[in-house]
């Protein structure tokens, strides 16, 4: 008989714990066999499976290995709890991460096919469940799913996807604290509303400093006050953004200085959030990258909504602009048209008026001089 690759069998090896391992990787009834066959049964599998010792990762296996593993059964004693994000494969297996954007995946659990397709689960939904460990190797495999996105399994098979979720005009105002003036430019003459989109534009050498600790203070004034999820994307910021953002950096909801093919997996989590009825707001941060994804894909809900800022160079489409010339903000460019509907005709039409007496000028200095003329 060929020596077996995990020398978990054979001659000399302990009858209990062989079977323990048949059990594992997939051999049927080990406990009816007796040694010879067990140990034949166990080399077939191991040749099926091509298990090495030295295989640490789900991703050594190729697929039709990888498939193998559907209805796996972990032994009950190497039983883990496990809360991931969905990562689909072609085939519709997959894997659960625990920080979604990590580099170096080596604790990902293996998703079976038939797990995925009983929970219906997609790119981006939050498990929770148990999985064990393919012994020797370590692997890991889920053996069940208790939640998804923090909702019964049940439940979730219920839920809408986001694309078909219907679209309401938005009528609530951005929550959104701090003494920033952009902030208060965001809260007072935009008036944004939860589920629209706002493109701040003009990101340059002459003014990224200025830009780059606005948008730190934007995310940290949602986390502050947003009833929600909130999520952001940073590229190329100094390391004092860095510092100034540690408080609120949650691996789970931020990249920061992240790998581009990242982002959109980003998106599918906030479309998650919203299905589950949770608000989810995106503020993204970057010199060069086209947001236009994120920017259309904006939307309000009866019960939930999605909401993005973007701070880039070029000028993007959205429902309010805020556009740099340098440190100045460019006046005529200051508006959100669906304002009425978010803070009220009077309020709106008071907007309008201020911002036709005003001239282009710096965050702090377009903030007081609205504040003046609104009041008046």
């Amino acid at each position: 008989m060929a020596r077996l690759k995990t020398e978990l069998s054979g001659e000399g090896s302990n009858i209990r714990t062989e079977r323990e391992y048949a059990r594992s990787i997939g051999v049927k009834s080990p406990t009816v066999l007796n040694k010879a066959q067990l140990d034949e049964a166990v080399r077939r599998r191991e040749l099926e499976l091509n298990i090495t010792k030295d295989k640490c990762s789900i991703y050594e296996f190729a697929t039709e290995e990888r498939l193998a593993l559907d209805g796996y059964a972990a032994p009950k004693l190497r039983v883990r709890n496990v809360i991931g994000y969905f990562r689909p494969f072609p085939e519709g297996d997959g894997v659960l991460r625990h920080d979604p954007f990590t580099r170096v995946p080596e604790t990902d659990v293996y998703v079976p096919r038939d797990i995925a397709q009983k929970c219906r689960l997609i790119e981006g939904d939050r498990v929770t469940g148990s999985f064990g460990y393919l012994s020797q190797n370590n692997i890991r495999i889920l053996k069940s799913a208790r939640y998804i996105n923090d909702l019964t399994v049940g439940a979730s098979l219920r839920r809408i996807a986001f694309d078909r979720l219907i679209s309401v005009r938005p009528t609530e105002k951005l929550r959104i604290t701090g003494n920033n003036a952009l902030i208060g430019i965001i809260k007072n003459i935009l008036c944004l509303g939860q589920g629209q989109s706002l493109s701040v534009s003009g990101l340059e050498m002459d003014n990224f400093s200025l830009l780059e600790s606005a948008a730190a203070e934007v995310l940290k004034g949602l986390y502050m006050s947003f009833a929600g999820n909130v999520y952001g994307i940073f590229e190329g910021i100094s390391d004092d953004c860095k510092r100034t953002l540690e408080p609120v950096i949650n691996p789970e909801s931020m990249i920061v200085d992240g790998g581009r093919a990242e982002y959109n997996y980003l998106l599918s989590i906030m479309k998650r959030s919203v299905e589950c009825k949770i608000p989810a707001v995106l503020v993204l941060f970057s010199s060069d990258y086209d947001p236009s994804e994120f920017l259309r894909t904006v939307k309000a809900t009866e019960d939930a909504s999605l909401t993005v800022i973007t701070f880039t160079k070029a000028k993007r489409s959205a429902h309010a602009k805020i556009v740099f010339n340098g440190n100045n903000i460019v006046i005529s460019e200051l508006i959100n048209t669906d304002s009425a509907r978010i803070c009220g005709l009077s309020r709106h039409r008071k907007i309008f008026k201020a911002l036709s007496q005003m001239k282009d000028g710096e965050p702090d200095a377009t903030l007081t001089k609205f504040t003046e003329l609104a009041n008046e």
